[in-house]
């Protein structure tokens, strides 16, 4: 029986990573990507908004668009009373303003119309009339609205480059109509299968031949990952069948 000492002369994990990292070179191309399809990429250019989110001042809350002033002091005993105008429809920009004394109704997301500064939640209020409300609590300018740009001011970069896209991250771009962002091109990988037993699967296997497994799993591991695998045959046991196979790959 011959021995095979240099079977056993294998490099560790580690040492064998080191020596492929000294020269691998990577160069992330960047390509264009539609947003839609866009999970799971990794961006090579951090995406800019162009825009401020939201792009109007809205309400955070149902209630009564007011002069924060016309409220000060009211309370349960004591209540301002205030002559409601109009109502904000949702969708579409306040077609009514509000002076002193007044108010408007108002909704959760819709713009703040012309001349109030806050908004009364519907629960700190109580109907008069059909035109007259109560204010039971007093509220802050800017209480209860998201002003314009709180979100995202235009000409912030939304995301960092190196960044792997989320589901979320899909919805915070299209909020602000990026629809295309620069991503990486998935890396193609080349898998040489190698051994003098291996058959394709679709083959059945002659005595001491097996069907070549390991090229379909790693391909598959591979596109979990994010890359192209790219499966180039199974290699005889020579070196001359291992380099050509390998060169074609690189």
């Amino acid at each position: 029986m011959s021995s095979t000492p240099e079977f056993f002369n294998v490099q560790t994990v580690q040492v064998a990573l080191a020596l492929l990292a000294g020269h691998a070179v990577l160069q992330p191309r960047a390509v264009a990507c539609r947003v839609y399809d866009a999970l799971g990429r990794v961006l090579v250019t951090p995406p800019v908004s162009p825009t401020d989110l939201p792009t109007f001042v809205r309400s955070t809350v149902d209630g009564y668009a007011v002069r924060a002033e016309d409220t000060f002091g009211a309370s349960q005993s004591l209540p301002a009373y205030l002559t409601c105008v109009g109502r904000v429809a949702m969708g579409a920009a306040a077609a009514v303003a509000v002076r002193p004394g007044q108010t408007v109704e108002i909704y959760t997301g819709a713009m703040l119309p012309a001349g109030a500064n806050a908004v009364v939640m519907v629960e700190r209020t109580q109907a008069v009339t059909d035109t007259e409300i109560e204010v039971l609590a007093p509220v802050a300018p800017g209480e209860n609205l998201v002003q314009i740009g709180e979100d995202v001011r235009q000409g912030d970069a939304i995301l960092p480059a190196g960044h792997r896209i989320r589901p979320q991250d899909i919805g915070g771009l299209l909020s602000v109509g990026i629809l295309e962002v620069e991503v990486a091109a998935a890396p193609r990988v080349a898998i040489v299968g190698s051994g003098d037993e291996l058959v394709l699967p679709e083959q059945n296997p002659a005595p001491g031949q097996i069907r070549d497994i390991n090229s379909y799993t790693l391909a598959a591991l591979l596109a979990q990952a994010g890359a192209e695998p790219v499966i180039m045959g199974i290699a005889a046991d020579t070196p001359e069948a291992l380099y050509q196979l390998a060169s074609a790959g690189l």
